[in-house]
């Protein structure tokens, strides 16, 4: 079995698959886990980059391999993969080839997905992005970078200055500590709140590293809905939006971005609003997802009712992906952000939660040795008497389809605040705002860290960052 990505549908499969019986390849550019939720935390030094991070090596000894390289093309009929190895810093010195090619007897594509930066002119080129430890990093050099140019003597207050001067340092150095995030999602709103928990911080009379900046630091967030997380409920959202405003977080409602340049980013009020221009250091783009190239490579060979809304690959209740020829069914699995799985007329979220789901529910087809060539599948004939009686017992002959158990949503919204929707099902049981909430989202993100190293580690991380405030070096 080919693994492809280490997100949260591969990390959950690889962790829960019985390796004795499987053969157990993960494939990813990326070495290591990530608990994605916690990025934000990470991008202004509340939590460390690698204190939420697990080697893919270190947190699986047991499967066959683990190889660095990412997939660029698929035999579908011949079971094949392309994969391009990861530059090393002597591959060049030894020559070492640079593409591999790797037969499976199934697939699972667990790629996840990038953020949707290609429908505004300039977003690209121009906007962080937070999906990654690679971004949070960068978006970390960026804000200390901003901060640092607007603390300069030559954009700084001078006495005798001449009003013009005066006023141009003002305006540069005002450019340089704004910061623009567009997208009101859980990204976004998350990443808000921690940038004024961390403004909050430097700007302190006397303690702050920034206090001279207090009056000049903007955050202003752009979202093209009439709300704020529109994936809480209506109270759950209204205290978000009012939470960010009190913490005097620019909130810009129903707006849509036109155009990102090097320095500034162009919006307007939807419905014919009057463009304006606002001057800023740091934009993060944390609206829309869109597949990774390998999605399309791969749609490119399946039928053309494998092709999804927004591009994702349409799969059934066992997670299978249409494929061109019935001997190749069922071989090719989809999951997580890169799957279109439908349910009750409509397609499971692109979340983390969904995810993980999926990665231990098709373990478990692998474990109890589904046939996942028959419809529904079936345990194969030759398998041990005993396995066969415990899965008649327990009605598993036939493989249930996938299930998603919807336990609810958390979003922090600075000022040690938070949202809590919490649910079982479709059933809902609480919904909460404020400090409360703020204990449960760290209490969950604590226990869902992946390892106790994780936990010991992200604990002493928020016990430093409470007791000697965020880290601002930029390494």
């Amino acid at each position: 079995v080919v693994v492809l990505g280490s997100g949260w549908a591969a990390h959950a499969l690889l962790k829960v698959a019985d390796t004795y019986k499987i053969r157990l390849i993960c494939v990813s550019p990326t070495n290591h886990f990530v608990f994605t939720p916690m990025l934000a935390s990470a991008a202004v030094g509340t939590v460390e980059y690698r204190s939420m991070t697990e080697a893919v090596r270190s947190a699986n000894p047991m499967i066959e391999s683990y190889v660095e390289g990412k997939a660029v093309d698929i035999d579908v009929q011949n079971k094949r993969l392309t994969i391009q190895l990861e530059d090393l810093l002597d591959s060049v010195r030894v020559g070492k080839a640079s593409t591999i090619h790797l037969d499976y007897d199934k697939l699972i594509v667990a790629v996840g997905c990038r953020v949707n930066d290609q429908m505004v002119p300039g977003a690209a080129e121009y906007c962080l992005r937070l999906k990654t430890c690679e971004d949070a990093r960068r978006l970390r050099v960026a804000i200390g970078e901003s901060l640092e140019y607007a603390s300069r003597p030559d954009v700084a207050d001078a006495p005798n200055l001449a009003a013009p001067d005066k006023e141009a340092r003002q305006q540069e150095r005002r450019r340089r500590a704004t910061f623009c995030i567009v997208g009101g999602g859980p990204t976004g709103v998350e990443l808000a709140g921690e940038l004024a928990d961390f403004v909050k911080d430097c700007t302190k009379p006397r303690k702050g590293s920034y206090q001279r900046l207090k009056d000049d630091i903007r955050i202003i967030l752009i979202q093209g809905a009439d709300s704020l997380v529109p994936q809480f409920d209506r109270d759950l959202r209204d205290h978000a939006l009012k939470t960010l405003q009190k913490q005097n977080i620019e909130v810009r409602l129903n707006t849509r971005v036109n155009e990102v340049g090097d320095g500034y980013i162009k919006l307007a009020e939807k419905g014919g609003g009057v463009e304006e221009t606002i001057n800023n250091g740091v934009t993060v783009w944390a609206a829309g997802t869109s597949p990774v190239p390998f999605i399309d490579t791969l749609l490119s060979k399946l039928p053309e009712e494998a092709r999804a809304v927004g591009g994702r690959v349409k799969v059934d209740k066992w997670l299978r992906c249409p494929t061109p020829t019935a001997d190749t069914f069922g071989s090719i699995l989809v999951l997580g952000d890169a799957a279109a799985a439908e349910r009750d007329d409509s397609f499971l979220p692109q979340t983390a939660q969904v995810a993980g789901q999926q990665g231990a529910y098709v373990a478990r087809l692998f474990n109890r040795d589904y046939d996942l060539t028959q419809t529904p599948p079936v345990y194969y004939d030759d398998k041990e008497a005993i396995d066969k009686a415990w899965l008649n017992v327990r009605g598993l002959k036939e493989a249930p389809g996938f299930d998603f158990l919807n336990l609810g949503l958390l979003a922090y919204v600075g000022d040690k605040q938070a949202l809590s929707q919490v649910q079982l099902g479709d059933f809902p049981i609480a919904s909460y705002a404020g400090s409360i909430s703020f204990v449960l989202w760290r209490s969950v993100y604590l226990v869902k860290q992946v390892a106790t190293r994780n936990r010991v580690l992200v604990s002493f991380d928020w016990l430093k960052s409470n007791l000697f405030g965020r880290d601002i070096t930029r390494l």
